[in-house]
């Protein structure tokens, strides 16, 4: 998993804000209050919590939720999404601490416990193989206080694998330095089990439409697959919340140490 990922996200990272086809800001600030708002109901003692987001990325979902007062740190295993992770989070005067780390491997890198960990954003389908997903929830728990809550979302597969849709996550943008043209083509594997996702970014210039390929592999991770681990990893009350409850647009899997 580790190199293609790497590459994948040093590659993507330095485009991703202004170039994805939506204001990256607004996004950043609804998510981070939806998220919030979803903890508040799982979480049994209300107020803030100390938010590890192992697969920060930009610092979307970090970010989002550090602006709400949560004690976030966020790790990635691409340095180059954790520097932007960092910039921005500078930019916009968020106090949060940052770490560039392997969400398998996370006992080894970051220290301390905390209420939360989190992993957003369908990060968990970059686990190709069964002991990279058991690796790297047992490696999340061992970061959790007892009483404290796993977070994941993902795609829904188990609707997407039917279907095997091609193309994907178009978004368009007019902007006054130019139009931003986004979308995703999917080369499913025969089995359905996976696919090379290709990111085009095109943005659009005086001399025409300047375009950015991005490619990475993942797997298409059924939530049976997922309960399964988390059960291998010996978490409890787990549970599945889909989008029409949360307000979140993947689903998200929750559970606890």
């Amino acid at each position: 998993m580790t190199e293609p990922a790497t590459g994948f996200y040093d590659a993507l990272s330095p485009f991703y804000h202004d170039n994805m086809g939506w204001d990256w800001d607004s996004v950043m600030r609804d998510e981070g209050t939806l998220l919030s708002d979803f903890l508040d109901q799982q979480m049994s003692n209300g107020g803030l919590y100390a938010i590890l987001d192992c697969a920060c990325g930009i610092g979307t979902q970090a970010i989002g939720l550090a602006l709400h007062g949560h004690r976030v740190h966020g790790t990635d295993l691409s340095p180059v999404s954790v520097d932007c992770a960092r910039s921005q989070a500078e930019r916009l005067g968020v106090d949060m601490t940052f770490e560039i780390a392997d969400f398998r491997h996370l006992g080894e890198t970051v220290s301390g416990r905390f209420d939360v960990v989190m992993a957003c954003d369908n990060s968990i389908a970059h686990c190709l193989e069964d002991d990279d997903l058991v690796a790297a929830v047992a490696s999340m728990k061992s970061r959790l206080l007892s009483e404290g809550l796993l977070v994941l979302s993902v795609r829904d597969y188990d609707a997407l694998v039917e279907d095997r849709p091609q193309f994907n996550n178009e978004h368009v943008q007019n902007r006054q330095d130019g139009r931003r043209v986004v979308f995703q083509v999917w080369d499913w594997e025969k089995d359905g089990s996976g696919y090379l996702m290709h990111q085009f970014l095109l943005r659009e210039t005086d001399a025409g439409y300047e375009t950015n390929h991005f490619q990475t592999k993942l797997r298409a991770l059924r939530r049976d697959q997922l309960t399964v681990a988390l059960e291998s990893a010996e978490y409890r009350d787990i549970g599945w919340h889909p989008p029409h409850e949360t307000g979140y647009y993947q689903p998200i899997v929750t559970a606890r140490p």
